[in-house]
């Protein structure tokens, strides 16, 4: 008899998260009645980025990247599975890089470490302590904590890495920005909840 193992579902890209990273709102040019059905046939593979006149080289290149990779479910008997809260550069960052937070779940710091290096985007990525837990899990049990992401960045010295002390939190942990804010004394912007779309929030908010 098989056993089949547990997945857990991870949050891939979706059509209207996607289409509000858009320039322009349902002009039409790419064939399309909206952006948001546009952003569905690029997700479905249906349709190329490059339809759209208004998205810029840099924007294509990342959606195109994104639409490639792989979007498995994690395994159960991966979860709670711990990395260091060291920071990661990604792709040689410099002093104007954005500094993306993630949680210590050694799965979702893989696949976000795997996002930013297929699209060549420039970033810092910051795990900090949420015992292992996934980011929706860590929010849900309290775990994703402003004094956790403030002793990462005093540990890792970030603030002699970074032009301007902004970071980049997931959108899972937006309840969370306020808290951060008021600790860290950081700008903190709520990016998106699809962790595959934060190299086109970095391009939409250069």
């Amino acid at each position: 008899m098989t056993v089949e193992q547990e997945m857990a579902e991870i949050y891939p890209p979706e059509a209207e998260e996607l289409s509000d990273l858009f320039p322009e709102t349902d002009c039409g040019n790419c064939g399309f009645e909206s952006c948001i059905q546009f952003a569905d046939a690029v997700l479905q593979k249906e349709t190329s980025p490059h339809k759209c006149p208004d998205l810029d080289h840099e924007f294509i290149d990342r959606l195109t990247a994104i639409v490639s990779l792989k979007k498995d479910p994690i395994p159960y008997n991966l979860m709670m599975e711990q990395v260091s809260c060291e920071i990661i550069e990604i792709n040689g960052p410099d002093k104007d890089a954005p500094l993306l937070i993630t949680c210590n779940f050694q799965e979702t710091v893989r696949i976000m470490r795997e996002i930013l290096e297929t699209t060549s985007t420039e970033a810092f990525l910051l795990p900090t302590h949420t015992h292992g837990y996934s980011v929706d899990n860590a929010v849900y049990e309290k775990m994703f904590k402003a004094m956790e992401i403030w002793k990462a960045i005093k540990e890792n010295e970030i603030e002699a890495s970074v032009e301007r002390p902004t970071m980049i939190i997931p959108g899972l942990a937006e309840s969370e920005k306020n808290a951060i804010r008021q600790l860290t004394r950081w700008e903190v912007l709520v990016g998106p909840v699809s962790g595959y779309l934060a190299p086109l929030f970095i391009s939409a908010n250069k």
